[in-house]
C-alpha cells in the first residue's frame, strides 16, 4: 500500500496515461469516446491518492474539471446505455467529493448532469438523495470560506440542511435499518456495549457520511455560537449550543456502534452481519458469545471486500475523535480500534490516523480524507 518503488511505477504509468489521454482529447474520433472520459476519471483518482496536499491547485481539479467538459462536448443525451449512466454518477461523485474536499461550490451543469442521470436510472435510493444534499453542504461550506454569507445566515442554512439530513435517517427504507444489540458485558471492540448490524457496508458507509456531515455541520454551528457577538440569533444561541451539542454526541455514538460488526472477529459482533427484522434492540449475554463464532467471518480469511468494509470505516472514526471536543471523551476508544485496524488487518493507514489523533494535530478533516484516498472508496 506504501511501496516507493510500487509508487514510483505508479508515477510512469501515470505519466504515460496522461500522455495517450492528452492525444485522445486532440482527436475529433476520440474526444468525446467513453473511454477517454473514463481515463479522465481514473487520472483524477491516482491524482487524488498521490497528490492530496495540492488540493487547492489547478492540477487538483483538472481532470473532474476536464471529464465534465468532455460530457459537455459529447452531449447529456448520448449517454443512455447503463454502463454510460454510470460513468456519469462517477463523475458527479468524484466531482462534488472534489468541490468539498477543497472549498469549491459545485456547478450548476453538474446539478444538471445529476438530474438526467437520475431520471434515466430511476435513482430513489437514500445515496442519491444524500448525494443530493452533499451538494448543498459543498456549496454551503463554499459560500462561507469565500465570505459570500453572514454567519447568521451561514448557521441559519446549516441547521436547514441538518433537519433535512434528520429527514432522512427517518425516511430509511427497511432494508437500510440497522439492528441494535446491547451487550450485557464489557467487549473491547464494542463502544458502551452497543453495537449495530446493518445489511451491508455500502449501507453502513451511506448512514455513517450522514452523521459525519452532521458531526461537522452541527461543530462549525456550535462554534460560531460560543464565539458570536450580538446578532439576530443571539436569543437562540443557548438552546441551539445544547441541542447541537446533542447531536454531535449522539452521531459520534452511532459511528462506534457501526464498527464492531466489521472490526470485530470473534463473532460476537460479525456474526450479526445479516440484521434479523426484530427485535431491534436485542441484549447478548457472554454465554452466547462463544456459540456465535461459528456464524461470524473467520478471523485470518480477510478478503478484499473484508479489508474494504473495514477501510471505509476509518474516517468516520477520525471524525469522531478529532473534529469536536464533544467527543473527545471517545477518542481512547477510537484510537484503539484504529491501531488495532493497522495491526490486526494490516491496514497502516489506521496507524498514521491514530498518530494524527494522538499528537492532535488540528487538520482539516478533508485533509484527511484525501490523505486516506477515501475518495477511492465511496462507491
Amino acid at each position: 500500500m506504501h511501496s516507493e518503488a510500487a509508487l514510483e511505477i505508479a508515477r510512469k504509468k501515470y505519466v504515460s496515461a496522461l500522455r495517450t489521454t492528452s492525444k485522445a482529447v486532440q482527436s475529433l474520433d476520440l474526444v468525446a469516446e467513453e473511454p477517454t472520459l473514463l481515463a479522465s476519471l481514473v487520472l483524477d483518482l491516482f491524482e487524488k491518492i498521490t497528490n492530496a496536499d495540492s488540493k487547492h491547485n489547478g492540477a487538483w481539479k483538472s481532470h473532474v474539471n476536464g471529464a465534465l467538459a468532455l460530457v459537455r462536448l459529447r452531449g447529456l443525451d448520448q449517454f443512455q446505455d447503463s454502463s454510460a449512466l454510470k460513468v456519469l454518477v462517477r463523475l458527479s461523485t468524484n466531482f462534488i467529493i472534489t468541490a468539498i474536499a477543497s472549498g469549491d461550490p459545485v456547478p450548476n451543469e453538474l446539478v444538471t448532469l445529476r438530474v438526467y442521470a437520475g431520471k434515466q436510472l430511476h435513482a430513489v435510493d437514500p445515496k442519491w438523495h444524500l448525494t443530493d444534499l452533499m451538494i448543498h453542504y459543498a456549496n454551503l461550506r463554499a459560500n462561507i470560506l469565500r465570505g459570500i454569507i453572514s454567519i447568521d445566515d451561514y448557521v441559519r442554512a446549516s441547521l436547514k440542511l441538518d433537519s433535512k439530513l434528520q429527514s432522512l435517517s427517518n425516511e430509511m427504507p427497511e432494508s437500510w435499518k440497522y439492528k441494535t444489540t446491547i451487550l450485557d458485558h464489557d467487549s473491547e471492540r464494542v463502544y458502551e456495549r452497543r453495537f449495530d448490524s446493518y445489511t451491508n457496508r455500502h449501507v453502513t458507509q451511506t448512514w455513517n457520511v450522514l452523521r459525519l456531515i452532521r458531526i461537522l455541520l452541527n461543530q462549525s454551528v456550535l462554534q460560531y455560537c460560543l464565539g458570536s457577538e450580538e446578532s439576530s440569533i443571539s436569543e437562540t444561541v443557548p438552546l441551539l449550543i445544547q441541542t447541537t451539542s446533542d447531536i454531535i454526541i449522539a452521531m459520534a455514538r452511532e459511528i462506534c456502534a457501526s464498527v464492531p460488526q466489521y472490526v470485530e472477529c470473534k463473532g460476537t459482533a460479525s456474526a450479526r452481519h445479516r440484521p434479523p427484522s426484530s427485535p431491534l434492540i436485542q441484549e447478548v449475554p457472554p454465554s452466547e458469545e462463544k456459540s456465535n463464532n461459528a456464524l461470524g467471518e473467520p478471523c485470518h480469511i480477510n478478503s478484499a471486500s473484508r479489508l474494504l468494509d473495514i477501510y471505509t470505516l476509518i474516517f468516520s472514526l477520525y471524525i469522531v475523535g478529532g473534529a469536536s471536543t464533544l467527543t473527545s471523551f471517545m477518542k481512547p476508544w477510537v484510537i484503539t480500534q484504529l491501531h488495532f485496524i493497522s495491526e490486526h488487518y494490516g491496514i497502516r493507514n489506521a496507524e498514521l490516523v491514530a498518530r494524527i489523533l494522538e499528537e492532535g494535530k488540528e487538520i482539516n478533516p478533508w485533509s484527511v480524507y484525501t490523505l486516506l484516498g477515501s475518495y477511492a472508496f465511496v462507491a
